[in-house]
């Protein structure tokens, strides 16, 4: 049961997937064009947004519409805590001697690039290295904090494992461009595209699982300006893509390569939804209290002088004299004044400005957007007094717990995420050379919270005293960003000292 494209819209995409445009323009800070109460203000003239109408329409409207986007930190944090706590892809392996020989002697064109798990450019384990190629073919390093910023925002994630001239490698796509089929046999990736003719096409890639094979197959559809889907001959396909066949049956394979990550899925959401669901009117609220105070403070903040009667008149008396016009009253006079029968001549009034808003107001409304949303309220230092002081890593754990507790899911499922992806990758690179073994990679795990060096090195080489690890994670694990050939020299350094300070007795 695939899906019959003949119209490609905004209606069709949320159709589909819901608010997914609102809550980007929400977590972008696009609020004075979501709310109604912002646009209202705006329309009057009584508040301005400098960054959409530019300073020349805001000269003579003195308030800004105020935003305190929490929006924006609400995905942020997680995509934070998680990224950095991704380490790199290896194999759970043991290298295969006579392979890896093979290996150097001839290179078989599934690694593509230099071969850096080496030495001297020879090949160490070719299963880590071509996991090893995946991860730098893909970018995974840099990809890791937006594939979870966008999972959070949008409510879910796509991933594909792909193999062409670029190598073999995972592409990550927004929520938007995935269409799964009624019957759960497949799903469409759906997006539009243009060629050098400038003309607009939708560009369909279709996985479907038929008779216990997997049939990929690519398809084109003209737009004509229009948002109208017309399906293009075979002919034309193949010469716009440069394709030479536009379908391929993967024998063997009973589940599609494309795969879907789904942010807090259930029944009533399958695809998932986004961590800022049902978080508008609370942000719109923040930003109204805090823009109705501005307002306030516009208005009253500002201090003015009162002078009795009699002086006002000696100075509009002046300003006619000197200027021939009443209301030029010069401030210079006022510094002759006289009294009156009170004792009076002039006061300054001014409202006492800390009596203006209601902070404690807008930090109930960003308390409760961070419990709805499972977010420490130490994860955003929002106090308006008061300095952090320096704390352990435990500490920082108990403060962070709501927060970490959500990474933790999120880490978890993103993992295995990754796995699936890469298992999907080792698929396709094994039909090109049965040697390579299809596999769930390793992920090296690091904390999501910072903590000192001296900490990190002392709980390592704790764990490894007690038997808890063994040297070569030790190593990893106290020097993330050591590259392979590094971790691989320095266990032989190790052996090799270890070996020198306890030669071999006499007979042995």
């Amino acid at each position: 049961m695939t899906i019959n494209w003949k119209q490609f819209d905004k209606s069709t995409i949320e159709k589909t997937h819901g608010k997914i445009y609102y809550y980007r323009d929400l977590y972008e800070g696009n609020h004075s064009a979501l709310f109604s109460r912002a646009k209202e203000l705006i329309a009057k003239g009584e508040i301005v947004d400098n960054i959409t109408e530019g300073s020349v329409h805001a000269q003579n409207v003195q308030t800004p519409y105020i935003i305190a986007n929490i929006s924006k930190l609400i995905p942020e944090i997680p995509a934070l805590l998680v990224s950095r706590s991704i380490g790199k892809l290896g194999t759970s392996l043991t290298q295969d001697e006579e392979q890896v020989s093979e290996m150097n002697e001839k290179t078989d064109g599934l690694i593509d690039g230099p071969i850096d798990t080496s030495v001297n450019g020879t090949i160490l384990h070719l299963q880590q290295e071509l996991i090893r190629q995946i991860g730098l073919n893909s970018n995974l390093h840099f990809e890791h904090y937006s594939n979870i910023l966008q999972h959070q925002l949008d409510g879910g994630l796509v991933g594909v494992p792909w193999m062409d001239e670029r190598g073999l490698r995972l592409e990550f796509k927004s929520r938007d461009v995935y269409y799964p089929h009624a019957d759960g046999l497949g799903a469409d990736l759906a997006y539009r595209r243009e060629f050098e003719d400038g003309e607009e096409y939708l560009q369909v890639y279709r996985e479907r699982i038929e008779n216990g094979d997997l049939r990929a197959t690519h398809l084109l559809y003209e737009l004509n300006g229009s948002d109208q889907a017309k399906p293009l001959e075979e002919d034309e396909t193949k010469e716009l893509l440069g394709m030479d066949e536009l379908e391929t049956v993967y024998v063997g394979r009973g589940r599609p390569f494309i795969s879907y990550w789904a942010n807090e899925k259930t029944f009533m959401n399958p695809l998932g939804v986004s961590c800022l669901k049902n978080q508008e009117a609370k942000q719109d609220e923040i930003n109204w209290t805090l823009t109705r105070s501005a307002i306030t403070f516009e208005r009253n903040g500002k201090p003015r002088i009162a002078v009795s009667k009699g002086i006002f008149q000696e100075l509009s008396n002046r300003a006619i004299e000197r200027y021939g016009d009443e209301g030029k009253i010069d401030h210079r006079d006022l510094e002759i004044t006289t009294f009156d029968d009170s004792g009076k001549a002039m006061e300054i009034i001014q409202v006492d400005i800390s009596k203006i808003g209601d902070i404690q107001w807008v930090k109930d409304l960003m308390k409760l957007m961070f419990i709805e949303t499972k977010t420490s309220e130490k994860a955003v230092d929002f106090y308006l007094e008061g300095a952090s002081a320096a704390q352990s890593g435990v500490a920082k754990f108990y403060d962070l717990f709501l927060s970490l507790v959500k990474a933790e899911q999120i880490q978890s499922e993103y993992i295995s995420f990754l796995k699936h992806l890469v298992e999907s990758a080792l698929w396709l690179a094994n039909q090109e050379d049965a040697a390579v073994v299809i596999e769930e990679p390793e992920i090296q795990l690091l904390g999501m919270i910072p903590i000192s060096h001296k900490e990190l090195v002392e709980e390592n080489v704790l764990a490894f005293e007690k038997g808890a690890q063994s040297l070569e994670t030790t190593i990893r694990r106290n020097n993330p960003d050591a590259s392979e050939e590094w971790i691989l020299e320095e266990l032989s350094r190790l052996d090799a000292e270890e070996a020198s300070a306890y030669p071999p007795e006499a007979g042995e």
